[in-house]
């Protein structure tokens, strides 16, 4: 009896030690990506148009932010979904196409009513790029705020649904946030050939 109570004791206490390195962390390094089990394939659709073409209100944007970072994030994008195959249109888009730079929260906004459910403070928010679309049961997915301050992330949603289909992210990426459109466009591809 003491025999098998060792072997069930050691293997707790191994348990315990490697399991939690099984969990997501912001500590993974390159590009990833995520892919929702009701997604069909993302190869197959052809257009695309910006989930918030223009932001809903003024950018507000904080000290060492400048808003050629929205543009070259945009612009980097577009150009490797149309490498990709994507056409932009105005109506009827297949996916809609969303994205991120996470950055630390100041307390005073950071605030559950300021995001929506699975988002938070991101450099998207302090340019008015409030999202609102789901993630049912999509393994690995994680808030916006618990990636690692600078992490690009690139979503595209189902327009009829409004549920992420696919999220793909480089941690740290963005490390300037006045980064130019040369070091945006390489983080921007290294994210979108995970595609």
């Amino acid at each position: 009896m003491k025999l098998i109570k060792l072997p069930l004791i050691l293997a707790v206490c191994l348990t315990s030690v490697f399991l939690p390195s099984c969990v997501t962390t912001s500590a993974s390094f390159g590009a990833n990506a995520i892919k929702a089990p009701y997604a069909t394939n993302l190869r197959n659709y052809k257009t695309y148009a910006w989930f918030q073409n223009m932001p809903p209100e003024q950018a507000d944007y904080l000290k060492g932010f400048n808003g050629d970072l929205n543009k070259n994030i945009r612009k980097a994008i577009e150009q490797e979904l149309e490498e990709r195959g994507y056409t932009k249109v105005a109506q009827n888009p297949d996916v809609l196409v969303a994205y991120d730079v996470s950055v630390s929260v100041p307390v005073e906004k950071d605030k559950p009513e300021n995001f929506a459910e699975g988002f938070g403070y991101s450099y998207g928010y302090m340019s008015g790029y409030r999202y609102n679309y789901g993630h049912t049961d999509m393994p690995g997915y994680r808030n916006v705020d618990l990636f690692k301050k600078g992490t690009l992330i690139i979503d595209m949603i189902n327009p009829k649904s409004d549920l992420l289909l696919w999220r793909g992210w480089t941690e740290g990426a963005i490390n300037n946030f006045k980064s130019n459109y040369g070091t945006v466009h390489s983080k921007v591809e290294e994210v979108m050939e995970k595609l």
